[in-house]
This record gives structure tokens, C-alpha cells and sequence, in this order.
């Protein structure tokens, strides 16, 4: 039993010594996050990591339509909108949190194909994601938008 309060104490100190982290650390916790939404992007589909890192109140503008707002209406414009096998690549080079959120600013390359399907293409852009850090520490975006660019973004990463 001793052992148990024991334990349980010790846990409790070492959580309250953690304290909040330093907006260096919140910045480096959402470039983190930013930089595993991408993994997910590549290893599991576009659709599935947007809609897995997209908080439940994501607004999510589209080009040449009305936002999509909220999760569930997300999970159903990639039903009705597949990305196919495009594969989009990106890359955080400014970010900035202070308490729950923050935001990501960086460049993407998309690998698509021609709309005859016969080419390849690589289009080039840059993002903006708004980010929300939630009660358990994970980072969700809450807004998330881009537009392309007629090169890769040259800016110098943070």
C-alpha cells in the first residue's frame, strides 16, 4: 500500500513540475504535429490524415465553393470529393503558439496528372493551418488553407 501512495505522489510531482510548457516548446510541439500530419498524408492517404488531425469545429475553405465546416461535413466532402492518387507534400517553415493555439505557415508540392490523365504535374503552393492544442496535448487544426504559387516557397524555415 505504501508503495502504491508512493507512486502516486511521485506521479503527481513529476506531472506538477512540468508546469506550462515555454512558447519555444508549443512552437516545437506544432511543428511536430504539422510534420506528422504530412507523414500520415503520405503513408495513409490525404483524405484520412485531413480528416484524423481536423478538429471536431474545422473550417476547411475550398477552392471556388463555400467552406466545409465541421469534421462530420469534412468526412463527407472527401467521400464526395476522393483525392485519387494525387500526393501532396508539405513542409512547416514558420510556426508560432502561445496557451492552446497556434498557427503553421509553409510550402507543399502536389503530384497530380494532367485533367486528360496523361502527364504528370507538380504544382507548388503555400499553406496556412490554424491549430488548437487539446486537453490531452495533441494539436488539431481548426482552420487550414492554401494556394499556389508559381515555384517552390523560398522562404527560409524558423
Amino acid at each position: 500500500m505504501r508503495f502504491f501512495i508512493f507512486s502516486l505522489l511521485a506521479i503527481s510531482f513529476l506531472y506538477s513540475c512540468k508546469g506550462d510548457l515555454t512558447t519555444a516548446e508549443l512552437r516545437d510541439e506544432l511543428i511536430q504535429a504539422d510534420k506528422a500530419f504530412n507523414s500520415m498524408a503520405g503513408e495513409k492517404g490525404i483524405a484520412e490524415a485531413f480528416i484524423y488531425y481536423a478538429d471536431e469545429k474545422v473550417i476547411k475553405p475550398a477552392e471556388g465553393k463555400q467552406p466545409v465546416v465541421g469534421k462530420l461535413a469534412l468526412i463527407k466532402w472527401y467521400e464526395e470529393n476522393p483525392p485519387g492518387d494525387e500526393k501532396l507534400i508539405w513542409y512547416p517553415l514558420r510556426a508560432e503558439a502561445s496557451g492552446n493555439l497556434g498557427y503553421t505557415f509553409g510550402g507543399f508540392e502536389l503530384h497530380t496528372k494532367t485533367p486528360d490523365g496523361l502527364r504528370d504535374t507538380l504544382l507548388y503552393g503555400n499553406y496556412v493551418s490554424v491549430w488548437k492544442r487539446k486537453s490531452d496535448g495533441s494539436w488539431r487544426y481548426v482552420v487550414d488553407s492554401g494556394n499556389l504559387t508559381n515555384g517552390p516557397v523560398t522562404l527560409k524555415p524558423q
